[in-house]
């Protein structure tokens, strides 16, 4: 598995001129399959499609995305809050762990493709009312057509284009349907039963076609106390357990320049970041060098979605122009409960986990480190 060749969220493709067909991009969850299922910048490229969804207005292109990366949005924040831990025994002060963590969560089904409700728009129509689904990014290649009339109050002009939706990656085909997030993450106890949680992926970079550079990061911090220690009534139950909060940050931007092939403008970027916390009551039993451990808790993730610079959107059948302005700044939500089963070998030093999750995305996590007292 390679941590290379990252493209971001709305990598562009070359258009038909002639007939300016513009499709919305499938590029927020390219960045992330190019980074873990090694495809190349270039193969990345290929898969993805414009901005222009912008065709039908800002307000409208915020909509359809948010629903169009519905599923990677809520797989990276799924995936982020596991691997917490593989114990819910503190070190001593001073103690540590390293360990290497692959988190992959599914998305369910219903969540590879979404409706096309004309009422959620202000600008769309369907060309074909009796066809309204189509794919999200995790989908096959399901799409529908799509008439806008966009009026621009800046111009007094209306803008109108005739577009088909986007396909999928076709996800459930490739990867059985499976968001992958590894990460390095470091532990050190601190004092009252306190570890302190530190998770990092490397920064990625790359350019493009085009020569627009694509970058992608990810840093963690968390807490797991021990709470047990101040409950009497608990304090001598052989088996540990603690509490743990964690949050999560995942950034990413890349150019969006075409050289005027897709959507004329300037300094044209997409900006990704994805914010998730995590609360969980974990508890775990050690049998030897076996320990059994588990957790139950809450997610919460916010993402924000920036599509920054200008367009210079065309009609298809009068070539008038309008220009948006930083047309998206949008924020997206996901949350709810999990609940975590695994158990963990540890020999000598050297610890082997693996747990499953239930939860929205169920996710499987699996691991390999060293810890020290």
């Amino acid at each position: 598995m390679r941590l290379m060749d990252f493209t971001l969220v709305l990598a562009l493709q070359n258009q038909n001129k002639n007939n300016m067909k513009l499709n919305f991009t499938k590029g927020a969850a390219v960045v992330l399959m190019s980074l873990l299922f090694g495809t190349s910048a270039t193969q990345a490229q290929d898969m993805t499609e414009a901005t222009a969804f912008l065709k039908a207005g800002s307000e409208d292109a915020g909509v359809y995305m948010g629903k169009y990366l519905n599923p990677m949005v809520k797989g990276l924040g799924y995936g982020v809050a596991g691997g917490w831990y593989n114990t819910a025994k503190t070190h001593k002060p001073l103690g540590f762990d390293i360990t290497v963590t692959l988190n992959a969560s599914r998305a369910p089904e219903d969540d590879f493709f979404f409706d096309i409700i004309e009422t959620d728009y202000q600008n769309i129509q369907l060309k074909d009312p009796n066809q309204p689904s189509t794919s999200t990014l995790f989908g096959d290649e399901t799409t529908t057509g799509i008439t806008a009339e966009y009026y621009d109050e800046t111009y007094d002009r209306t803008i109108v284009s005739e577009f088909e939706t986007a396909p999928g990656l076709a996800l459930d085909d490739s990867y059985n349907g499976y968001v992958p997030m590894p990460m390095v993450q470091a532990g050190i106890g601190l004092i009252k039963n306190t570890d302190l949680k530190v998770r990092w992926m490397p920064t990625q970079r790359f350019n493009d076609d085009y020569d627009n550079e694509s970058s992608v990061g990810m840093f963690g911090l968390g807490l797991m106390h021990d709470f047990k220690q101040w409950i009497p009534a608990i304090k001598h139950i052989p088996i540990d357990m603690a509490v743990l909060v964690g949050y999560n940050r995942i950034y990413a931007k890349s150019g969006l320049n075409s050289n005027g092939e897709v959507i004329d403008g300037e300094n044209q970027q997409g900006e990704v970041g994805i914010n998730s916390w995590t609360y969980q009551l974990l508890v775990s039993k050690k049998l030897s060098v076996l320990t059994l451990y588990g957790g139950v808790g809450y997610n919460n993730t916010t993402t924000n979605l920036k599509v920054l610079g200008t367009y210079v959107i065309e009609d298809d059948n009068t070539g008038a122009t309008v220009t948006l302005t930083d047309p998206i700044d949008e924020d997206y939500l996901s949350s709810g409960m999990r609940g975590t089963l695994g158990m963990r070998l540890k020999l000598a030093i050297i610890t082997i986990h693996a747990d499953y999750t239930f939860q929205e995305y169920n996710t499987i996590t699996a691991g390999i480190g060293f810890s020290v007292r």
